[in-house]
């Protein structure tokens, strides 16, 4: 059976879902543990430990990447696990996972994103608290927003050119976190460059549900790129 360990760190609220026969694989949720969670509950079957840290509110800011960095040093020696996690960014998830990767990258076997905020332009909504949170995390305001150029869209040349394998899974109707600006711009750079990337787009979806009702894709991802 599986043991939940919940704990401050930092500060902060951490979550480690340990299985009854660990294998020292680890996935990362950056947001919403227990959301859509069909395919981690499979992985977890199959050994690995879910790992969660609340550092919500900060919108992937530099200061909360250092945070899971100093976490992410703490939970590998304290539950012994492998150098490099699977990241899962969902929803505003996406921009701690894509930008942990982005600065940490040898802590990073691979990267499923679901649904992203790949660009704060696109969301936070205008005039959101959300959006009011971001502004006060990044020093940002609606005159300076437009020139912000550290959005995970801007800097798709650094983060691809570190071959970090990728799923992608989005809902080409999503409400929410515009398509068109966020993971369907990804894939418009990848197919200009022809880059390889592992994507589906959920054609009559929405930002919700996420992940996929049949989830052996995901699951064979991530067992695809496990740490060696």
């Amino acid at each position: 059976m599986a043991e939940t360990h919940t704990f401050l760190f930092n500060g902060h609220e951490a979550t480690v879902i340990v299985p009854e026969h660990p294998n020292s694989e680890w996935i990362w949720k950056t947001e919403f543990l227990y959301a859509f969670d069909q395919a981690e509950k499979a992985l977890s079957d199959e050994g690995y430990t879910r790992v969660y840290y609340s550092v919500s509110d900060r919108y992937g800011s530099p200061g909360a990447i250092r945070l899971m960095h100093t976490f992410y040093r703490y939970v590998t020696d304290k539950f012994q696990l492998k150098p490099k996690c699977h990241l899962f960014g969902f929803s505003r998830g996406g921009l701690y996972a894509f930008n942990f990767a982005l600065f940490y990258p040898e802590c990073v076997a691979s990267i499923y994103l679901d649904a992203p905020v790949l660009d704060l332009k696109s969301w936070p909504l205008p005039d959101s608290p959300e959006q009011a949170q971001m502004f006060a995390e990044f020093a940002l305001n609606k005159d300076t927003l437009p020139y912000y150029r550290e959005n995970p869209v801007d800097n798709l040349e650094e983060f691809f050119r570190l071959q970090i394998p990728l799923l992608l899974i989005a809902g080409a109707k999503d409400e929410l976190v515009a398509f068109p600006e966020n993971a369907g711009k990804m894939i418009s750079y990848c197919s200009k460059f022809k880059i390889p990337l592992q994507y589906v787009v959920k054609n009559d979806c929405g930002h919700h549900p996420h992940s996929l009702e049949n989830v052996a894709p995901i699951t064979a991802f991530v067992n695809a790129n496990r740490n060696m």
